[in-house]
């Protein structure tokens, strides 16, 4: 009981929640309603950012022939996550989910089980090498460094020194022909009523930017064609009866390339 009266809402639970899965505690949904009366777009948020997730890997799976995948603050690997998606396009790529709460991937690791080419370890994107050096990397990838990389909703809450490390290290990393794909909020987002008060009250603390803030972070990755495309929007036209114009003027999403 002391134990669970020391957890505060986690947003890989949250995003769990309203995927509907079943891996969340009561805080977290009670954070989710809370960020619901704040923000009445905020669950379709969450869900075309997964939407967004899926249509850059398989941009990178089916596209660009990665068969490596790298993916940053997971959340929980259920409801339409990476390693279904590229397992029907090719199921020889390999995926490796991480993320910094401990809970988040104890409840990862059982829920793949004995999945093959899938792993579930612990990584702060703060303090990536952690990952990057583990014996998980060559036991899944071998000697190749050329992968795709997903970093989305997580941009939002890593301060900006260490995240311009992040990608400075990822872009060393990698080899090139790699991919990584990205969603964040703009500065707009602070301008909501109530936001700020939420992310004090949830403990959530975020880092708004504007789009020449985050091309600079970036480099030296490369945007593709579409560049920062409004709302988490990526890879869908114009038209798109998907496209929600409230979500699109406070957040944007890319794929960088190296």
């Amino acid at each position: 009981m002391e134990i669970m009266t020391r957890i505060k809402p986690n947003s890989a639970r949250m995003w769990d929640y309203i995927m509907g899965g079943a891996h969340n505690f009561a805080i977290d949904r009670t954070a989710v309603k809370l960020a619901r009366t704040l923000y009445p777009h905020y669950e379709e948020s969450m869900r075309a950012q997964r939407r967004f997730l899926q249509r850059a890997v398989t941009f990178m799976v089916k596209e660009k022939n990665l068969r490596n995948i790298l993916d940053f603050g997971s959340g929980l690997p259920t409801r339409g996550n990476v390693h279904e998606l590229v397992r029907k396009i090719n199921p020889k790529t390999k995926v490796i989910y991480s993320d910094r709460d401990p809970i988040a991937v104890a409840f990862g690791q059982e829920i793949l089980g004995d999945i093959p080419n899938v792993r579930y370890v612990y990584c702060d994107v703060e303090e990536p090498h952690t990952l990057l050096d583990s014996p998980v990397i060559p036991e899944m990838f071998g000697d190749s460094r050329r992968m795709g990389i997903g970093f989305v909703g997580v941009f939002l809450y890593v301060p900006d020194e260490p995240l311009e490390r992040f990608f400075d290290l990822m872009y060393e990393w990698v080899d090139k022909g790699s991919y990584i794909a990205v969603s964040s909020a703009g500065l707009k987002v602070s301008e909501v009523e109530g936001v700020n008060e939420a992310s004090k009250k949830m403990d959530m603390r975020f880092y708004a930017r504007s789009e020449e803030k985050t091309i600079d972070i970036i480099k030296p990755w490369k945007l593709t064609q579409e560049g920062l495309a409004k709302g988490f929007y990526w890879g869908l036209p114009d038209d798109s009866p998907e496209i929600n114009e409230d979500i699109s003027k406070l957040s944007y999403t890319f794929v960088a390339y190296k």
